[in-house]
């Protein structure tokens, strides 16, 4: 194996789970082919055998695919898996061989599975990954094929059968395999009812077997296979229910199919319907076209109507009322044509007025702004259209199906049928119960193809179900089966758990902790897991992922050992704090003097030594040379070696105290003024016209943060800030989980004094990114920002009691001054917090005169911070300590910040401050790096005062000036 870190990453699934579940396409198209790439191979790395086994209980459908690879060739050699997936079908798992044992892949949070992935390639290392690509495709990294010899991989694949219930399996997976075994076993079935058909196989090629417990057998067996490119099965239709069962420790679970008649009837014309409309970015994305063609069938058919519309963006705008008569809505039409596509979805905005008999929601259901991510449940049967490729059909489909309606993909159904769906009412589920089963669940209240599914847990060796049905004409029916335990499935309890799952996510933000744990408990794929197979036991203890069973005593043993390790390591985590915190005391505590700089100093021990350290740091940064500082620094020094003479002077004008004897000062930040065309016409623009140009530009820049942030920029400084919000939304709508964006939209928030807002962000970049102090830091001044004084002071503590990757060097002291000053502030406004369950001794405010701390929103980057005082002398990484006693913390070259400026006593005077871009280490390089800087005066003080700014670096050697602190006499 290629060697990562202490061990071997041996392969990561970097996968959430797909936004949208599309049915089955039966259309006989071209069965897509998998196929392994190997670079620089002198002699072609070959198939050797293919094994194939699907298992099928009624539409449900997991088949394994077990690939065996021989490499030829005298050295190792690397490949790359590609294999297209059939519409409907996703990756369930994945195995591979290590050192000669089939390992299968473990499941795993998925913010862990990013940390894993982040580590190896901050090592500079590619990983072997398993990862979708574009729509339905795959490529898996297979390292190493060891020369002359084999590899062997295996990939679960799931799957739901379409109504005419025929199974589809890929044959050519090379020009010729030496080996090929397909096997297809199908629950409560007739082998001789099984009919299959491959191009250039006969009949007799296929053997069939019953077995005795209800399981029917089709296999094929070939040697030196160059046949047919697919396997079709066509499966025997089902009049009465199918129930199938799986034993996972102590728990039995079932899934069954029941056959449901179609029973539909006429829904009464409604006289007033709610027309939610999702005019957000992302909606410009959705085909329109149909959704008008939607609407011009369905008033024809309703002839005459009140319509109630509601367009909803990251705020929802007050409805507008038409009305529709004789099928014409040319108003309306007008007006939805009209719409500008922009800004973020907060659909829980979106609220049916009262009065009405149907509403009829227009979205893709990719919410992603507001404090609440939850739609109300509507009173009336809402129906949800969408005709978009990228869509949240489980959040869509379960937000309608709860309330009588239904989701109908536009892009998948003709007009005529969704029409007909909005004028017909269906039987559905109300309601499952047993009194000896449990956690049961519905794939949907309707029948689907002629069945419902459901699933559950028996508490008993036989169960007795109760289905509570309402009929088209509003009455109330009850079917009853019987479970009972039949046969030996083994992808039941995976059916069970994806049913549920699937149920969770239409309120996704409630149940992520629910999600999470059904995902890891049962190997899924999900918005919150992901799959994961690591090389050595170390690597599962190092990143506190189980293992498989074969490695559990192992990891047990070595778990042990790393948990007194951990908490070692906590307790002299808190000692090293408190060490340096107490230096940070004595700094603060020392009397520094405030005369002018005399003579030029020698640079002393202390600031040489950290130099050299950074120094030795910046050399491992891919980047240019250093370039020489601009403007130019006054010479660096040390302490003076005359400081005990100047000792009456220092305490005549030193530390004043906590609330009062400082100078009044006043920050002006320098005005960020992009020289870009567009951000130069928006700037030329008066203040009404702004909003129009911008919608001009923004076609060419869908995917420019910069465009956004600029905007928004012009639409706040020209009074608009309702716009500004709106344009400045559109980053939660870029790149749904990109952290980096998100923080950026975080910072921009905060800098418009909207913490409400950026508080669910910061959530989210959390969640994303646990593994760093950042992410608790930006929330808990968030939380500050908020005045939420206890929640802000929680995640700060995490920053300071947790040990930390070491890239992020004094961020926990920089967390511990924000600490002690919100435990400050909030015994002045209200009752004391509660810190019991904080050290002690790290509980001690340190108020400030002047204090500067600087973040950026990418990895692997450097940015430095530098100010420039009255005296001339520039405090920076290489020179942290100033004569009258400015104090930069350590340099960051490998986080996101941040770095902190402190000064307890200021000198009255002019303070300037700068950012300059060092350099990166980043794989991927980013066309700018956004910086936000939050400059204090008064910092733990009564008349504490903030002010936030955002602005973008381009480039290495890059510096700009923020802004300045004007300290009066």
């Amino acid at each position: 194996m290629r060697t990562f870190l202490p061990g071997v990453l041996a392969a990561v699934i970097v996968l959430l789970s797909p936004l949208t579940f599309a049915q089955s396409s039966q259309s006989q198209q071209p069965e897509p082919m998998p196929r392994l790439v190997v670079r620089d191979a002198r002699l072609p790395v070959r198939l050797e055998s293919v094994n194939l086994r699907a298992e099928v209980i009624g539409h449900a459908v997991q088949t394994r695919v077990e690939l065996v690879f021989r490499n030829p060739n005298d050295r190792v050699l690397e490949g790359e898996l590609q294999f297209p997936l059939r519409e409907g079908q996703i990756v369930s798992g994945f195995a591979l061989d290590i050192n000669g044992e089939l390992r299968p892949a473990v499941p795993v949070d998925k913010a862990k599975g990013q940390q894993v992935f982040e580590d190896v390639i901050r090592a500079r290392v590619d990983p072997a990954l398993l990862e979708v690509t574009h729509g339905n495709n795959y490529k898996l990294r297979v390292y190493p094929l060891p020369p002359q010899g084999t590899r062997r991989v295996v990939l679960h694949l799931a799957q739901t059968l379409g109504r005419d219930a025929r199974l589809e399996l890929p044959l050519k997976f090379a020009d010729s395999v030496p080996l090929l075994n397909v096997e297809v076993l199908v629950a409560d079935a007739d082998a001789s009812t099984l009919v299959a058909t491959a191009p250039g196989l006969p009949p007799q090629a296929f053997t069939r077997s019953q077995h005795a417990n209800g399981w029917a057998q089709l296999s094929l067996q070939q040697a030196d296979f160059a046949g047919a490119a697919g396997l079709s099965i066509r499966l025997p239709a089902r009049s009465q229910p199918l129930v199938a069962t799986q034993v996972a420790g102590p728990q039995t679970y079932f899934y069954a199919e029941l056959p449901v008649a179609a029973r539909r009837a006429a829904r009464a014309a409604p006289r007033q319907i709610a027309l939610l409309w999702d005019a957000s970015g992302s909606g410009a994305q959705r085909d329109h076209g149909r959704e008008f063609a939607l609407l011009d069938a369905y008033f024809r058919a309703l002839r005459d109507v009140e319509v109630s519309l509601r367009v909803g963006r990251d705020v929802a705008e007050p409805v507008q009322r038409f009305s529709v008569k004789g099928g014409r809505w040319v108003e309306l039409r007008r007006v939805l044509a009209g719409l500008a596509y922009d800004g973020a979805s907060n659909l829980p905005a979106l609220v049916a007025p009262e009065g009405h008999e149907l509403a009829l929601l227009f979205s893709d259901g990719l919410s992603n702004w507001g404090l609440s991510g939850v739609m109300a449940p509507s009173r009336v049967p809402l129906y949800a259209l969408s005709a978009a490729h990228s869509v949240d059909a489980a959040r869509l489909r379960q937000l309608a199906e709860r309330s009588g309606g239904e989701w109908l993909d536009l892009s998948a159904m003709p007009t005529a049928d969704a029409t007909r769906a909005l004028q017909t009412r269906k039987a559905r589920l109300l309601g499952l119960h047993s009194n000896n089963a449990r956690q049961l669940v519905a794939a949907s209240p309707y029948a689907h193809d002629g069945h419902l599914a459901i699933a559950g847990v028996m508490r008993e060796a036989r169960a007795e179900l109760t289905l509570e049905f309402e009929l088209p004409n509003g009455r109330i029916e009850r079917q009853q089966i019987t479970v009972t335990p039949r046969g030996s499935a083994t992808q039941v309890v995976q059916q069970w758990a994806r049913l549920r799952v699937a149920e969770l996510e239409a309120e996704h933000d409630e149940h992520r902790g629910e999600i999470r744990r059904i995902g890891k408990a049962f190997g899924l794929v999900t918005r919150e897991t992901s799959l994961i197979v690591l090389d050595a036991v170390a690597d599962y203890v190092r990143f506190e992922i189980e293992p498989p069973a074969s490695l559990r005593a192992e990891y047990e043993r070595q778990v042990a050992q790393q948990g007194q390790r951990s908490k070692l390591a906590q307790a002299s985590h808190l000692d090293r704090v408190l060490a340096r915190f107490n230096e940070q005391v004595a700094w603060w505590e020392k009397a520094f003097p405030k005369d002018e700089l005399r003579a030029p100093p020698a640079q002393d021990k202390l600031s040489a030594n950290e130099a050299l350290a950074g120094s030795m740091g910046r050399q491992e940064m891919a980047s240019p040379p250093r370039p020489s500082p601009a403007p130019a620094a006054a010479p660096m020094r040390a302490e003076r070696a005359r400081e005990s003479s100047d000792s009456a002077q220092r305490k005549s004008k030193g530390a004043g105290s906590d609330d009062n004897g400082s100078a009044p000062a006043t920050i002006h930040l320098t005005p960020w003024a992009p020289d870009t065309p567009y951000a130069r016409r928006l700037r030329a623009a008066p203040p009404e016209a702004v909003y129009q140009r911008y919608l001009d530009e923004r076609p060419d820049f869908t995917h420019s943060t910069a465009f956004f942030l600029d905007a928004a920029d012009v639409l706040f400084a020209k009074g608009r800030p309702e716009l500004a919000l709106r344009v400045l939304s559109n980053l939660a709508e870029m790149e749904l989980e990109n952290r980096h964006i998100l923080r950026v939209l975080g910072y921009r928030l905060l800098q418009a004094r909207q913490p409400q807002l950026a508080i669910p962000v910061l959530r989210t970049v959390q969640r994303l990114s646990p593994n760093e102090p950042q992410s608790y830091r930006d929330l808990g001044l968030a939380h500050h920002d908020a005045g939420q004084w206890q929640d802000s002071a929680g995640q700060l503590w995490q920053v300071v009691s947790r040990p930390w990757d070491g890239r992020f060097p004094d961020i926990d002291m920089t967390a511990l001054a924000e600490l002690n000053m919100v435990i400050d502030r909030a015994a002045r406004s209200g009752p004391p917090l509660r810190t019991e369950a904080y050290d002690k001794r790290l509980l001690r405010h340190l108020p400030l005169d002047l204090r500067i701390t600087l973040a950026w929103d990418a990895d692997n980057t450097d940015i430095d911070l530098w100010v420039t005082d009255p005296n001339g002398e520039k405090t920076y990484y290489g020179h942290r300590l100033s004569y009258q006693g400015g104090r930069v913390s350590r340099d960051v070259t490998g986080g996101y910040g941040p770095e902190e400026f402190a000064l307890r006593v200021a000198k009255p005077g002019r303070y300037t401050v700068q950012a300059q871009f060092y350099g990166h280490r980043q794989q991927v390089v980013a066309p700018a790096t956004t910086l936000m800087l939050r400059l204090t005066t008064g910092f733990g003080r009564a008349d504490q005062k903030d002010e936030l700014v955002t602005l973008r670096l381009a480039g290495a050697s890059e510096m700009v000036t923020v802004g300045s602190f004007e300290v009066g006499r």
